[in-house]
């Protein structure tokens, strides 16, 4: 599937949205489906693409946002077309589900001070998955790697906290996101203390972390 056909899909799901919902939209992928609904109402196994908010709804969104959900669902309709090869960089490997994050992270590749910044993917106890800018000092595959992030959790009266980590974390897999970014898949040295795609209370699996330049 190419760029062009990926704008058509993205444009057709928007086109499709439903209407009588006041309820905030979103853009996933499912079932090699692009689709435009709520939250509430996607299966746990949607993709999530975006936010689509009433301005994008009326005025489209950016040429930056525009190129960056494009790349990102371009990806996904890759990832899950070849999810039977096991010769695929990113596969589903592991037994533990993972929540899907929208967040950042900073980290720093072994004996270098520098710290770098990228995007959370999605993240079990024992892993996660994220995305950076593909340049120099990033990590290579079997490199170690310390990181600081939220994961959201629900407290005992049912509200969300996000609980800030920090992990060494071993480089498992390294390949291309898109054109411009890295797809980086770690191993923690040791795992989170809970489960944060299988919390009871959690009904789906794509949360917003809330950006923090104090993590």
């Amino acid at each position: 599937m190419n760029v062009h056909q990926v704008e058509r899909l993205i444009s057709e799901a928007i086109e499709n949205r439903p209407v009588a919902t006041s309820a905030p939209l979103n853009l996933y992928v499912y079932n090699g489906k692009v689709i435009c609904g709520a939250r509430v109402v996607m299966p746990k196994n949607a993709s999530f693409i975006s936010h689509v908010t009433p301005e994008t709804v009326r005025q489209g969104f950016n040429e930056s946002e525009w190129r960056a959900v494009v790349e990102k669902t371009l990806w996904i309709l890759k990832d899950r077309a070849g999810a039977g090869d096991s010769s695929g960089d990113f596969r589903e490997r592991r037994r533990e589900h993972r929540l899907k994050l929208n967040g950042s992270i900073w980290f720093n590749p072994d004996g270098e001070d520098k710290t770098l910044q990228g995007q959370l993917v999605d993240i079990n106890s024992n892993g996660m998955a994220f995305t950076c800018y593909n340049k120099k000092g990033i990590p290579d595959s079997g490199q170690q790697i310390t990181a600081r992030f939220s994961v959201p959790c629900f407290t005992p009266d049912g509200s969300i906290q996000n609980r800030k980590f920090t992990r060494t974390a071993k480089v498992c897999r390294v390949g291309n996101a898109n054109s411009y970014l890295k797809r980086v898949a770690v191993q923690f040295a040791e795992p989170l203390p809970f489960k944060p795609a299988e919390q009871k209370q959690l009904s789906y699996t794509d949360v917003t972390v809330l950006n923090s330049a104090q993590i």
